[in-house]
């Protein structure tokens, strides 16, 4: 049976593509896994199923959750643990420094159970405003999905200090958390944007990867990007970021871990279960912030047809010289003609009829009335542009964002739980299983040397220049060329 029609032609370089028809493949689970044993300390248990079959080519992700849960009857009880000694025990049973007690701070962190049966109030600080966001120094990351995952260090316990450090710009002192080795109020804003344009998908995909390479060694983005199953698209992608602060984390070994993530730590199975693991990694993520900086990063992507682009003569070197690396400007038409072609790339690729064009957003950081007004440039008002971002970044001192992050991995956490260093090197294998889980090798190819990716239950292909697809089967591939 012939599934599709084959034709090759060899000129000038250029070949066609082999358009093999790329049916929708339906994403389908794998049956669910065994119950685990019950849980003595939340009385219950989980099974996990995973992904038989990944969607893909336009087939339908799954529906419905990786894990079940239910309740049950627990043959063993929750575990004690090993007493605190001559520490304060919490509510939680997470153990403190007696120190601590009594000393006007919440070190107890959900419940301050260490300040309850006071005789006398004392009080540790004179202040207890810590900087903007700043709890968000604790949070755990998932390098998978680029996201947040639950508190994992315990931002709001000062360890008996009053450590503060000054805002210049809201002429204030705030209070350090005892997690916080460095903290520093230096406002940085580039004056120059970052404009760079690429000639497909793939181009783009490689140049994020590089980057994450260079910057945190992890590189499982899955941040999806404009649909190409339609046509080819050249990519302009214009950057900035603002500063607000930058910190710098203790070391593990004095870091105070955060009750939930300290209980379910706790909780763990001494018998390796990857169900139950990846469950924790789902909850925490698979890292924590070593050091970074607060503030906002601002990104937008504008998308052009590149059968247009070609029509048009102009080259991503022409594109470069209409745009201007100044914050007051967003476009210079330095050489008429040329600027005045892209544009009308720019535009009719966005579907507008004005000089106002439309792209896809990625905002880090800002009130949300700021971010709602940077989806879009006007190509004939340079200055409205500037004023809605620095609208925005004006906003981004009161709405700081966790940027330029350098990342640990979670298992260096692992302390003071009954077992540390078995569970230590179980949530390191979990880990590992969990990163091999949204490996591309569980895609099916793409053609044409398109790159795939997996995005939840998803496969996605990303496109060479000049081809595009669900599966990057159509358009026309040039020969060698480096994308």
């Amino acid at each position: 049976q012939v599934l599709g029609i084959f034709l090759l032609l060899e000129a000038s370089g250029f070949f066609p593509v082999f358009s093999s028809l790329s049916y929708p493949v339906h994403c389908r689970w794998n049956s669910f896994g065994p119950w685990s044993e019950c849980d003595g300390c939340t009385q219950t248990q989980i099974r996990k199923r995973t992904v038989a079959v990944y969607g893909q080519y336009g087939g339908k992700p799954c529906s419905g959750d990786a894990f079940e849960t239910r309740p049950c009857v627990p043959t063993r009880g929750c575990p004690t643990g090993d007493g605190c000694g001559d520490r304060f025990r919490c509510s939680s049973g997470q153990c403190i420094s007696r120190s601590l007690v009594c000393n006007g701070d919440q070190d107890c962190d959900e419940d301050g159970a260490d300040e309850d049966r006071c005789e006398e109030r004392m009080t540790a600080c004179d202040i207890d405003k810590t900087p903007p966001n700043s709890e968000l120094t604790g949070k755990g990351f998932d390098a998978i999905t680029q996201e947040t995952r639950g508190n994992v260090i315990h931002t709001k316990s000062f360890g008996g200090q009053c450590r503060k450090v000054f805002s210049g710009d809201s002429r204030d002192y705030y209070r350090l958390s005892e997690s916080i080795l460095g903290y520093t109020f230096q406002v940085k804003i580039q004056n120059d944007f970052s404009y760079d344009f690429f000639n497909s998908s793939w181009s783009y995909m490689q140049h994020r990867e590089r980057y994450e390479d260079r910057n945190n060694g992890h590189s499982y983005s899955q941040k999806k990007y404009e649909d190409q199953s339609q046509k080819s698209r050249q990519l302009m992608v214009i950057e900035n970021s603002v500063e607000v602060a930058q910190f710098i984390n203790n070391h593990p070994d004095f870091l105070t871990l955060a009750e939930p993530f300290w209980k379910e730590l706790a909780n763990l199975p001494t018998v390796y279960s990857y169900d139950i693991y990846r469950r924790f990694i789902q909850h925490f993520g698979t890292h924590f912030l070593q050091s970074g900086s607060l503030g906002g990063h601002y990104k937008v992507i504008f998308y052009m047809d590149t059968d247009k682009v070609k029509a048009k003569g102009m080259s991503i070197t022409d594109m470069y010289q209409c745009t201007t690396s100044g914050w007051d400007a967003f476009f210079v038409r330095r050489v008429k003609t040329k600027c005045s072609k892209l544009d009308d790339l720019l535009k009719t690729s966005s579907g507008s009829s004005g000089n106002k064009i439309n792209g896809d957003p990625y905002i880090e950081g800002g009130s949300p009335g700021a971010v709602a007004g940077l989806s879009y440039l006007d190509l004939n008002n340079p200055a409205a542009n500037s004023q809605r971002y620095s609208f925005w970044a004006r906003s981004v001192t009161d709405y700081p964002r966790v940027i330029k992050r350098k990342l640990t991995p979670l298992y260096e956490l692992v302390k003071e739980v009954p077992c540390s260093l078995v569970k230590k090197h179980y949530l390191k294998q979990a880990i590992e299983e969990y990163m091999a889980e949204n490996d591309p090798c569980k895609c099916r190819p793409c053609q044409n040397g398109g790159q795939a990716a997996v995005e939840g239950t998803q496969c996605v292909c990303y496109c060479k220049p000049y081809t595009f697809g669900r599966a990057c089967e159509l358009g026309t591939l040039v020969q060698d060329h480096p994308g």
